[in-house]
């Protein structure tokens, strides 16, 4: 939690709510739609749809629709989106490398490995919640 609480902090300080930031960074790096940026981020389309609305109000991103598909709109940055998305970046890489060179080599990949392996051991632990099954005789 309180690494969730320091990621959360950043998008605070530039202004924008976490759905609104992440969603940035995903249009920034090529997704386009709220139905995919939801999928990767694991929120509701109704918390992305509302961020959209106020990235639109703020005038950092525009929707426009596909070519062969009226109904559906791709998220593009603005310029000043663009701007944004491209200074507050480039401030939490150089962040995170300041956080990671205060690691040795080996503190580092001992890191990316151990968080690896969690996530894999909680997600094939919770992998019969995902599929609507009971899991409570799985664990323990």
């Amino acid at each position: 939690m309180e690494l969730d609480n320091l990621y959360s902090f950043f998008p605070k300080s530039c202004g924008l709510s976490e759905p609104e930031y992440w969603s940035l960074l995903l249009i920034h790096d090529g997704v386009e739609t709220q139905s995919r940026i939801s999928e990767q981020l694991f929120m509701s389309r109704q918390t992305l749809n509302s961020a959209f609305k106020q990235l639109v109000k703020k005038g950092l991103i525009v929707l426009e629709p596909y070519e062969d598909n009226q109904r559906t709109k791709r998220a593009v940055l603005t310029p000043s989106g663009d701007r944004l998305v491209e200074e507050q970046v480039t401030r939490m890489h150089r962040i995170e490398e300041q956080a990671w060179e205060k690691f040795s080599q080996e503190e580092s990949e001992a890191l990316a490995r151990l968080t690896r392996k969690y996530t894999d051991v909680l997600g094939e632990i919770l992998e019969p919640l995902k599929k609507g099954s009971d899991f409570k005789s799985k664990t323990v």
